[in-house]
C-alpha cells in the first residue's frame, strides 16, 4: 500500500509539473496591454470585454493580461458583495467611486496600486486553481529579480470563507485576510486576487499594493462603527511594494516591468 500510495502522489507531481509547463509556454506568448488609470466603470468594461472576446473566439486560445490603475480612487465590491456594505453618499462625497467587479472576493479601495486583469481559456487539464498559483509565482519571480523583495512567500492554507463572512472585519475587506497562494511579506498581504469562469474562460483580477491609501475603506463601511481601528487593523495586515522596496515606487515603473518581463518572453521555466 505504502508503494501505491508513493506512486499516485509522483503521478500528482508530474501531472502539475506538466501543467506548469504548458501555463508558463502560453504566458510566454501572452497579449499584454499597459492602460494607465481609467475610471472605475471603464476599467470593469474593458475587463469583461476582454471575456466576451475570447468567448466570441473560440479557436483563441492566447491569455490576455491587462495593466492599469485608478482615477479616480474607486471601491470595488466582489461580484455578491451586498451593496449595504457601503456607505455610497460617503464615498462619493470624497470623490470616490464605487463599482461591482464580475469577479469574486470582498471590497478594496483601490487607490496606490498596480490592478491586473488576466484572461484566458482553459484547456487541456488546466484548471483555474492551476491558474491562480501559476501567475503568482511568475509574479513573485518578478518581484524578487526586478524589486528586490526578499521574505516573501504564498500563503500555504486556505482559509474557512463562510465564517469569514459573518466576523467584522473580515467580511469587508479583502485585505484583511489571505487565500492560498496569495502574496505574503513576513505574514502581511501584498496581492489580492478573485476569479470568475463563464464556461471554459477565465478571468482573473489582482491588486498589487503600491503604497498607502488603501487602509482607508473602513471609513465608507456603512456598519462601522470604529473606521481608526479598522484602519490600523488593515495596514497591519496588508503591506505596499514601497514599504517592502523602502523606496518610492510608482505605477509606471510597476507596469512597465511587468510589461517588459512579459513582452521579453522571459516567463519562469520549469
Amino acid at each position: 500500500m505504502r508503494v501505491s500510495g508513493i506512486s499516485i502522489f509522483c503521478d500528482m507531481d508530474t501531472t502539475v509539473e506538466s501543467l506548469r509547463r504548458a501555463f508558463f509556454d502560453r504566458l510566454a506568448d501572452c497579449i499584454v496591454r499597459v492602460d494607465g488609470a481609467l475610471s472605475g466603470a471603464e476599467n470593469m468594461r474593458r475587463d469583461i470585454e476582454l471575456a466576451e472576446s475570447l468567448q466570441e473566439n473560440v479557436g483563441d486560445d492566447r491569455i490576455y493580461v491587462r495593466l492599469y490603475c485608478w482615477q479616480p480612487w474607486c471601491i470595488s465590491l466582489g461580484k455578491t458583495q451586498p451593496d449595504g456594505d457601503i456607505a455610497y453618499d460617503r464615498a462619493r462625497d470624497d470623490g470616490i467611486e464605487i463599482v461591482r467587479r464580475p469577479t469574486g472576493g470582498r471590497a478594496i479601495l483601490h487607490a496606490r496600486e498596480l490592478t491586473y486583469a488576466l484572461a484566458m481559456r482553459l484547456s487541456g487539464g488546466l484548471l483555474h486553481s492551476h491558474v491562480y498559483r501559476f501567475w503568482h509565482e511568475w509574479l513573485l519571480s518578478v518581484l524578487r529579480t526586478r524589486f528586490g523583495a526578499e521574505g516573501m512567500a504564498f500563503a500555504r492554507s486556505q482559509p474557512d470563507f463562510p465564517l469569514l463572512f459573518q466576523r467584522q472585519p473580515t467580511r469587508w475587506l479583502c485585505f484583511a485576510s489571505s487565500a492560498r497562494f496569495e502574496l505574503l511579506w513576513h505574514g502581511r498581504k501584498l496581492l489580492g486576487s478573485a476569479q470568475r469562469l463563464w464556461g471554459d474562460i477565465l478571468l482573473q483580477h489582482g491588486s498589487l499594493l503600491i503604497g498607502n491609501g488603501h487602509e482607508r475603506l473602513p471609513y465608507y463601511l456603512r456598519d462601522c462603527t470604529n473606521p481608526d481601528t479598522i484602519a490600523a487593523y488593515l495596514a497591519r495586515r496588508s503591506v505596499t511594494l514601497e514599504e517592502i522596496c523602502n523606496r518610492p515606487v510608482s505605477f509606471e515603473e510597476l507596469s512597465t516591468t511587468v510589461a517588459e518581463e512579459l513582452r521579453q518572453k522571459v516567463a519562469l521555466r520549469y
